[in-house]
């Protein structure tokens, strides 16, 4: 391990560090936490009509209470691009404040292995969710590990349950980011559908910037009350890109 490395492993463990002491020090104080693990995992394969190429992602989200009406939750992921040979890893830590069952605010750092490219995202974020709809947003700055490059990565979902037929959801949600080498854009529109309890299988469709049109299909297992908060990473945002 070179000099260079020994730098940026150090600085990547300190960026780290920096959540996991205040999730230290909440976990210490076990007043009022939520004993129940809650999460989701994630099976999707996206397809670009444009280039032909495939991707394909699995990813995890844990979340839980942990003091008062504090909470954090653990994101890991990891996807497969056709046009490269590896894959690429991601990872994510939120720490957030529920001032109501259905509201959070949190900040995250999100950590990943793109190709080309490695990032960490500082964000913030918040949720609200009822048993018929659902909308979440984020804004994040990018640090580019090895590179001098910067940029920004805002965007939102939304999920809408009809009251006569509550395991059909209707999707839509958009992402956009600024700054080289990672300029891009993509819009959603899609459903989702409860086949049996804790278990759906989905599909979207949208559209990059560059006009370029991506179907997904999606598994999804959530048990106890899901993650808080959805995917944060580039292979989860952009099916597909």
């Amino acid at each position: 391990m070179n000099t260079n490395q020994r730098i940026a492993r150090l600085t990547h463990l300190g960026r780290m560090g920096l959540f996991a002491v205040p999730l230290a020090v909440l976990a210490a104080f076990p007043a009022r936490a939520e004993l129940t693990l809650n999460g989701t995992f994630e099976v999707e394969l996206a397809r670009n009509s444009d280039t032909l190429i495939n991707t394909k992602r699995v990813e995890g989200s844990f979340a839980g209470m942990v003091w008062h009406n504090f909470g954090a939750q653990f994101d890991l992921g990891i996807g497969k691009h056709e046009q490269y040979t590896s894959t690429s890893p991601s990872a994510g830590a939120h720490v957030f404040y529920k001032p109501s069952e259905e509201a959070a605010v949190g900040v995250y750092l999100a950590a990943e292995d793109r190709r080309p490219g490695n990032s960490y995202f500082y964000g913030v974020e918040g949720a609200y969710r009822t048993e018929r709809y659902g909308i979440e947003g984020y804004l994040a700055m990018r640090d580019d590990i090895a590179e001098t490059t910067t940029g920004h990565r805002v965007g939102f979902d939304a999920t809408y349950s009809f009251a006569d037929l509550s395991q059909l959801s209707v999707l839509t949600g958009a992402v956009y980011d600024d700054g080289g080498p990672l300029e891009r854009g993509y819009g959603y529109v899609g459903a989702s559908y409860e086949i049996s309890d804790g278990f759906a299988l989905g599909g979207t469709v949208g559209r990059t910037d560059n006009g370029a049109t991506v179907a997904a299909i999606s598994a999804t297992l959530t048990f106890g009350k899901g993650s808080t908060f959805g995917r944060r990473d580039s292979f989860g945002l952009y099916p597909g890109y």
